[in-house]
């Protein structure tokens, strides 16, 4: 069965027992795959970014790190040799215009199904969810159909109390729950469920009441 590790994004301390999970999921002695194509490489580059990964890693027990910033004609048995698949943050829209035109997207859908692990961070967490739009101002975003792993929710990443407004108005227009992910909070997900792995995680989304958030606990499945 495949697993998602999704992380609301933070410093290092925060994503500790995060990237712990990670590696005690995976065969340390084959390489993780990196991919950060979210990321805006004029503001900094793949391979500082790459390297910030590997400084993390390494030391928990990871030997070997591979890192690719071209998608094109790569395919299902090209990710065979790896433990897992690591996608770093930036912008979720840039993501996944790249996967679209390389059709990666489904390539990393049969990993998951076929029971590879993939790790997101921030934007590179979001593009599992069921929507992206409220991550741009581009109305046209259907080209940006995101990989729907998530059971039917969307997730918000870097959140703080003060995002509450604008995530109820996007609940109110679109009525497709929230995972709300502070910087270190993180779920894992499987086909069957969703359970919180690292504080702060917040549930958001309209019920018979209106609006509901509820705080979920490290170990809690989330109900959908």
């Amino acid at each position: 069965m495949g697993s998602l590790i999704l992380s609301g994004g933070g410093s290092y301390e925060q994503n500790l027992d995060v990237y712990q999970f990670l590696v005690n999921k995976v065969d340390a002695d084959k390489p993780i795959l990196y991919i950060p194509l979210a990321g805006d490489e004029e503001h900094r580059s793949y391979q500082r970014s790459f390297d910030y990964i590997k400084s993390i890693l390494m030391p928990l027990g990871v030997k070997e790190f591979v890192m690719w910033t071209d998608l094109a004609d790569k395919k299902r048995e090209d990710l065979t040799r790896f433990s897992a698949v690591y996608f770093s943050g930036g912008r979720s829209v840039t993501l996944l215009e790249v996967l679209k035109k390389s059709g990666f997207d489904e390539v990393i859908r049969q990993y998951y199904n076929d029971g590879g692990i993939i790790f997101g961070q921030s934007a590179g967490a979001i593009l599992f969810g069921s929507d992206i739009s409220y991550t741009t101002k581009q109305r046209q975003t259907n080209q940006y159909r995101p990989l729907q792993l998530l059971h039917g929710t969307r997730l918000w990443c870097h959140y703080v109390k003060e995002d509450d407004e604008f995530i109820y108005h996007h609940l109110n227009n679109e009525n497709i729950p929230f995972i709300a992910l502070a910087d270190g909070g993180a779920i894992h997900v499987t086909k069957r469920r969703i359970e919180v792995i690292a504080e702060d995680v917040y549930d958001m989304r309209n019920n018979r009441d209106g609006r509901c958030k509820n705080q979920l606990r490290r170990g809690q499945p989330l109900k959908n």
